[in-house]
């Protein structure tokens, strides 16, 4: 597909998702499947947008931090495994749910996440001989690449987790054992906010920016990111699951992605994820 057929693709089903679910009355929607929390449309896209305008407006960035690619083709090769991946494991849970088997998908839903989003995309971007020129780098040199970003994140953390438009904070009664409580959100710090912005930032995006060019592949790695969350966060008929994922994880993943792709600091995405699903239970 050519590069414009990605952007204007991309963009389309961007404007298309939320513009459907105002058309269809769903100007509310449920974070997950399993929550009791209504959080209104405006409420999931206005701190991602509100983000992604500070990542433009502040002039702290380098927009060529991404090497060029040497080996072309070894990089549409490892761009398509990882594409592959985040495209056909949460396929093949959705269709274990559908199956009637919800629980399955609960149980191995977090458990498996190490192996198919770190240990098989390590293999398969494992090379020999010359060194990966997209191999992560954790500890940025740069102080404006950790300064830069806090602006962003921590805006959209207050109007996710605090502002007008945030959800209810959850409470004791939805989580009344702590010891329940501190495990799940370990497991889901390190499953969710560390390891899902390793391999959609890090890895995947990374991959398709330099195949593709800066939009295209964050556009690309948005929708692959909304769409992991098919399995998990059905809404009752599929159209409106897709039109949910999209609006509420796909703009998430935007802001995430333009985060990376500016500074190229993966703790500014960690942080924004981390802000999302675990600030508002250090709050509770």
């Amino acid at each position: 597909m050519p590069v414009w057929g990605i952007l204007f693709g991309g963009l389309a089903v961007f404007v298309a998702a939320p513009a459907l679910l105002l058309a269809t009355g769903h100007d509310t929607l449920k974070p997950s499947a399993d929550s009791d929390k209504a959080l209104s449309l405006a409420g999931a896209l206005v701190p991602a947008l509100a983000g992604m305008l500070l990542i433009r407006g502040i002039p702290l960035h380098a927009p060529k931090l991404l090497p060029e690619p040497t080996d072309r083709g070894r990089l549409r090769k490892q761009a398509t495994a990882l594409a592959l991946i985040a495209f056909l494991w949460p396929l093949a849970l959705f269709l274990v749910s559908a199956a009637g088997q919800q629980a399955l998908v609960r149980d191995i839903w977090g458990l498996a996440k190490p192996l198919v989003f770190l240990i098989l995309p390590l293999l398969l971007l494992r090379t020999r001989g010359e060194p990966d020129p997209f191999r992560l780098t954790w500890l940025p040199r740069q102080a404006w690449r950790w300064l830069a970003p806090l602006p962003a994140v921590l805006v959209f953390g207050w109007l996710y987790v605090l502002g007008p438009l945030a959800p209810p904070l959850p409470t004791s009664e939805d989580y009344p054992d702590p010891v329940y409580l501190a495990v799940g959100a370990t497991l889901t710090f390190f499953t969710a906010n560390v390891l899902e912005e390793v391999f959609f930032r890090g890895m995947l995006q990374t991959r398709l920016e330099a195949l593709f060019g800066r939009w295209p592949g964050i556009l690309l790695a948005a929708l692959l990111f909304a769409w992991l969350h098919l399995p998990t966060h059905g809404q009752g008929s599929l159209p409106l699951t897709l039109g949910v994922i999209v609006a509420f994880q796909g703009f998430f993943g935007l802001f995430t992605g333009y985060l990376w792709s500016r500074y190229r600091n993966l703790w500014a995405p960690i942080a924004a994820h981390t802000a999302m699903n675990t600030v508002p239970l250090l709050l509770m």
